[in-house]
């Protein structure tokens, strides 16, 4: 029996990950280091001491365009919304009595407008960020808090998201994960050969399906 599911945020609740995109590749131009969007898309859902890397070797320019992203993603957030499906979701997972928890990589700073726009204060048991860990995703830090703060057994518990780096890190703290394509990197067939267990369109597709039932 499933009694508390794991959510994440961008990409699977709100639709922010092309916003995030933008904002990464103009802090990047910025700094002198100019990645395709393509490039980038494909590492949002990782936090940026996984991502940075990645494209930055220099520790103080990657400092920099940390802080960039920040100020430019904090002007493009209001034209984001919720995906599809998600209000919904977050609504009758808790008339079920389901523990809701946000587990994100998304800083504090980044939640306060998006929890407004999904109405989910009145329905998260708790939300694990990437501050309170000390790896974000695809580490499993954020998804073995959840489950500790939780006090729940990764067997009584199951993440979505919308990532290959949700489904890896939900993988190390031992859950099971089903993913949803509104993040808009990765396909079906990636997202199973990563280990989510299922894949749904968006989250109301999920909620038809009956989730989490059937899993």
């Amino acid at each position: 029996m499933v009694r508390v599911v794991i959510l994440d945020l961008d990409g699977t609740l709100v639709d922010t990950n092309y916003l995030h995109v933008e904002a990464w590749a103009r802090a990047f131009r910025t700094v002198g280091c100019q990645v395709p969007r393509s490039a980038i898309h494909h590492q949002i859902g990782k936090g940026s001491d996984q991502m940075l890397p990645e494209f930055i070797a220099d520790e103080a320019l990657a400092r920099r365009a940390d802080e960039l992203h920040g100020a430019i993603y904090a002007e493009l957030a209001q034209h984001s919304y919720p995906l599809p499906g998600a209000r919904e979701l977050l609504a009758a997972l808790k008339a079920r009595g389901v523990a809701l928890w946000l587990g994100t990589s998304a800083k504090p700073d980044e939640l306060e407008r998006q929890l407004g726009a999904l109405e989910a204060q009145d329905k998260l048991a708790g939300i694990i960020s990437s501050e309170d860990v000390e790896r974000s995703k695809p580490a499993g830090d954020i998804f073995a808090i959840t489950l500790e703060r939780a006090g729940c057994a990764p067997t009584e518990a199951v993440a979505i998201g919308d990532t290959i780096w949700d489904v890896i890190a939900a993988q190390k703290a031992g859950l099971r994960s089903v993913a949803v394509l509104t993040g808009g990197a990765f396909c079906a067939a990636e997202l199973q050969a990563a280990g989510a267990v299922a894949v749904y369109a968006d989250c109301a597709a999920l909620l038809a399906a009956g989730f989490p039932e059937g899993l």
